[in-house]
């Protein structure tokens, strides 16, 4: 029966001679990439690039070689060398130095191809599925670490990195631990006090695997944080003399989670005495413990405010968030948030975006106070970020409706500055309902040009494709008395990116009759942004090339687009390419004739005579010929496409 046959599928082959890799399809990296992937159907490249199959190198191994870890071998398709070896003129064999020196790199002619002479030796075939398994393996391992951990581990990399201390610990022994602990140095100490906690919180921990063939968790055996013989130094490091010590002791205790009351002493001290790298180290460790206390608190937000970088806001808004789910009494719960609120009537904007994100990522039942209070910086401060991220405080602690309400009311019942702060809401949070929607369409044709303006740059920012959206924007391309808001209402349609027969007339007419620059500049970019395509397009743009004389639309990048299709459009009219190939030719030599007299022969100048001009003297030696069209119904004139392109040609050429 015809089918797959079954015979020899159990059969171990052994010693067979090596095949090469199969030549398979073209394999791109990422096929969403599209055109832009890099593909490539050579077999060495798709070990390299897509496998992943690292290149093994050999001691004495053969220059025109190359051994990837799967065993498989490549020869290199290298250049000649000159002067040739010695074997190139003599029949005897000379014999070759395994560790010659050579300089430089041969150049590759090629990319290399799979060596098809070479024999597999029994088992290495196993081998290799082996060894590329158990590497999938190790790099499908991933860490699973808790949050606290996570904090632990941040807070002493920037501890160490405040006091300048570098800790090696993979290479440090038990013993050498011992001596330092006890050393008489008090920086010999702390180092190996310092080297302890890095230990227990970089040292591997359980990690779970995410193959598709290993279905159940692979769990790592547990390893203890640190070994039982270094325990009783580091608790009597806590009563050392120096304070220093003390710290990096303190330090230590809560990087192994020991919940020492000794340690938990030295941090509320630290806290409320230390320094500000010491202070914050503090504050970080009792905050994971629990200790939602005044101080904690204010340490945490005097370090949110006063750093403002990414890291520090995520920390603290964790130990915040842990704060405010732990907190048993009342009083704390309220006393983060309202320390925050104190933070939104900051006059720095800075402080108070800070706050508003702040608020957004602790979370936890918000007070009416607090919710009005950030109605108003959405509605009515005086910068913009400010709103933006009120607003997007107020949507991520699930008080949307509040939001969309105070959109809604002044929209629809505001002054023309509340209506233009609505729509620059509507712009940076991409909000959009039906309740919004007949607000929205007014806007188009209100009586001031700021709320106009603000509703074309919210369609284009939405690109809304609705038909009423649409139809108002083209009555404002048609009949807004402001040559600004007709640009915006071009560019928003060009965003939106909704083509219509009317929309490409107007544009068309934009481009060829409206007399303020910006908007012919906004309907030629909004052009070639829908790629508009078709006779009446190339005919306007050639009307524009012949027509315009602003300098700001002659200087833009499109109208070199628009140059590059009027020399393609009178390329194309020639009848062949040969034809096109002897006029250049003609061109040259006519040029290369000039020059020449111009060297050798001397003529005198007629009085009055005027300078030659390139398309006179194009013009003179393709007297008498004429180009033939492609179509019967195109006609171009000789002389009047000499003289508008020639320069164009001789430029680009």
């Amino acid at each position: 029966m015809p089918g797959m046959n079954k015979t020899a599928e159990e059969i171990d082959e052994k010693g067979s001679i090596y095949k090469s890799p199969s030549q398979s399809h073209v394999r791109q990296v990422n096929p969403r990439a599209g055109k832009f992937a890099y593909s490539t159907d050579n077999t060495f490249e798709q070990e390299i690039y897509f496998d992943e199959v690292q290149i093994v190198h050999q001691i004495g191994a053969k220059r025109d070689q190359i051994l990837l870890e799967n065993l498989n071998r490549y020869i290199k398709q290298l250049s000649k060398v000159f002067p040739e070896t010695p074997e190139r003129w003599t029949s005897q064999p000379v014999p070759e130095s395994t560790c010659k020196p050579v300089k430089g790199a041969m150049r590759w002619t090629a990319l290399p191809t799979p060596a098809k002479d070479l024999l597999l030796k029994v088992g290495e075939k196993d081998v290799s599925v082996k060894t590329r398994k158990l590497k999938k393996q190790a790099e499908s391992l991933k860490e699973n670490v808790s949050w606290e951990l996570v904090v632990l581990r941040r807070m002493l990399q920037e501890w160490k990195m405040a006091w300048a201390l570098i800790i090696e610990w993979h290479h440090k022994t038990v013993e050498g631990l011992l001596q330092s602990l006890v050393d008489i140095h008090d920086d010999v100490r702390i180092q190996a006090i310092v080297t302890c906690a890095t230990a227990a919180l970089e040292r591997p921990r359980a990690a779970i695997s995410q193959g598709d063939s290993d279905k159940e968790a692979m769990k790592a055996l547990p390893i203890q944080d640190l070994p039982e013989v270094l325990q009783p130094p580091l608790m009597a490091a806590l009563c050392d003399k120096n304070a220093n010590v003390r710290m990096a002791a303190a330090v230590c205790q809560y990087a192994i989670q020991s919940h020492n009351p000794l340690a938990q002493e030295i941090m509320q001290t630290v806290l409320l005495k230390g320094n500000t790298v010491d202070s914050w180290a503090a504050a970080q460790c009792l905050a994971l413990e629990g200790a939602a206390t005044y101080p904690v608190i204010k340490r945490i937000l005097h370090q949110l405010f006063h750093k403002k970088n990414e890291d520090t806001e995520q920390q603290s808004c964790t130990l915040l968030r842990h704060l405010s789910g732990k907190t048993v009494c009342v009083h704390y719960k309220t006393l983060i948030h309202t320390m925050l609120a104190v933070e939104l009537n900051s006059h720095q904007w800075k402080d108070r975006i800070v706050a508003c994100r702040a608020l957004s990522r602790i979370g936890g039942n918000v007070s009416l106070d607090m919710k009005h209070k950030l109605i108003q910086l959405m509605s009515s401060d005086w910068n913009k970020k400010v709103r933006q991220a009120a607003a997007q405080a107020l949507g991520q602690m699930n008080l949307g409706k509040e939001v969309h309400d105070t959109i809604r009311i002044k929209l629809g019942q505001g002054n023309f500055q509340e209506r233009v702060e609505a729509l620059y809401l509507i712009c940076g949070l991409k909000l959009m309902t039906a309740k919004l929607l007949p607000s929205f369409l007014n806007c188009f044709s209100d009586d001031f040009m700021a709320v106009r303006r603000a509703a074309c740059l919210a369609a284009g920012a939405l690109q809304i494709r609705d038909n009423m959206v649409l139809e108002c924007l083209l009555n404002l391309i048609q009949g807004d008395p402001c040559w600004k808001i007709k640009a915006f209402a071009i560019r928003a349609l060009g965003q939106i990116g909704c083509v219509s027969p009317q929309l490409t007339d107007l544009l068309l007419w934009a481009v060829h009759y409206e007399e303020s620059p910006g908007v012919r500049l906004e309907a030629c970019r909004s052009i070639l942004a829908l790629k508009l395509q078709g006779d009446r397009v190339r005919d306007t743009f050639l009307d524009v090339l012949l027509l315009e004389n602003h300098e700001a639309v002659l200087n833009c990048e499109n109208h070199r687009l628009m140059r590059a299709i009027h020399l393609l459009i009178h390329i194309q009219t020639l009848s062949q390419k040969e034809l096109l190939i002897q006029k250049v030719f003609k061109i040259e030599a006519a040029v290369r004739k000039a020059k020449e007299e111009a060297k050798r022969v001397y003529v005198q100048p007629k009085e009055g005579q005027k300078p030659l001009k390139l398309h006179t003297f194009l013009q003179e030696n393709f007297q008498g010929e004429e180009v033939s069209p492609r179509r019967r119904s195109d006609f171009y004139d000789t002389e009047a496409v000499i003289k508008v392109n020639m320069n164009t040609l001789m430029g680009i050429k």
